[in-house]
């Protein structure tokens, strides 16, 4: 996962899929010459202001709260079918049509922590998540969807879905001290179970799993890279910020 656009090419030839930002990426050329997966990068359950649309989205009421977490990301009502017709007749087809060849559905969990948090202002919020996610590849069932987390709608949209990413598995980012520790294990193993047992449901379905660690401590992100994989995952270990390409140590 890399969200800038300095890196050469050659800094991806490691990787057999990357995820980039929709808007702002590396020439896709050299990398689907050497058949490497491009997945463009889409948020839908909060929108920040440097999208193109966020002023619009403002003007029709549909943005709600900021995240204090990510400061000028603001959630979006994932209910309002204004949302759904930009995400599916817009946002989607833009990014297949970059030469994307799917889509990372990020912010997924918005909609649920929202009706959890206030269930009778947001009643419906984690149903009108999974339709959504569900008419993605409805619409596009070529397009290849990764989904970040999403535990609680996993279950219903499991195929849906070609990939599910697991955010911090083994790692956690301390947002308040800005730095990283790891997880414990009851956090992990649960996480792991859960999605192992979504993968045998859909054994189409493929893991992932995204670690946050300084990449000059090679030492432990080996221990890193190789705690994921016993667990069933595909890891990739990375600045909290993504915009280093950091290669796996040897």
């Amino acid at each position: 996962m890399y969200y800038a656009d300095a890196a050469p090419p050659e800094a991806f030839a490691p990787f057999d899929m990357v995820v980039f930002d929709s808007d702002r990426h590396p020439d896709l050329g050299p990398l689907r010459a050497r058949k490497t997966l491009a997945i463009g990068y889409l948020s839908v359950g909060e929108v920040h202001r440097t999208r193109s649309y966020f002023d619009e989205l403002r003007q029709q009421g549909l943005l709600l709260d900021e995240n204090p977490t990510w400061q000028g990301a603001f959630a979006v009502d994932i209910r309002d079918k204004r949302w759904h017709a930009r995400i599916l007749d817009e946002l989607v087809p833009a990014i297949l049509a970059r030469g994307f060849d799917g889509v990372f559905l990020d912010t997924v969990d918005t909609g649920t922590d929202l009706e959890r948090r206030d269930r009778a202002r947001f009643a419906g919020a984690t149903l009108a998540t999974i339709e959504l996610v569900r008419a993605i590849k409805r619409r596009h069932p070529s397009a290849i969807v990764v989904l970040n987390r999403g535990y609680d709608i996993l279950p219903a949209v499991e195929n849906s879905v070609d990939m599910v990413l697991a955010e911090s598995l083994v790692t956690a980012w301390d947002f308040q001290n800005n730095r990283a520790r790891l997880a414990p294990a009851t956090q992990h193993e649960a996480e792991s179970a859960m999605l192992r047992e979504a993968a045998r449901r859909n054994p189409k379905l493929k893991l992932l799993a995204l670690e946050y660690w300084p990449p000059e401590d090679g030492a432990t992100l080996k221990e890193i890279y190789a705690k994921v994989r016993a667990l069933g995952f595909a890891p990739y270990v990375a600045t909290v910020a993504l915009d280093r390409v950091v290669p796996e140590p040897r």
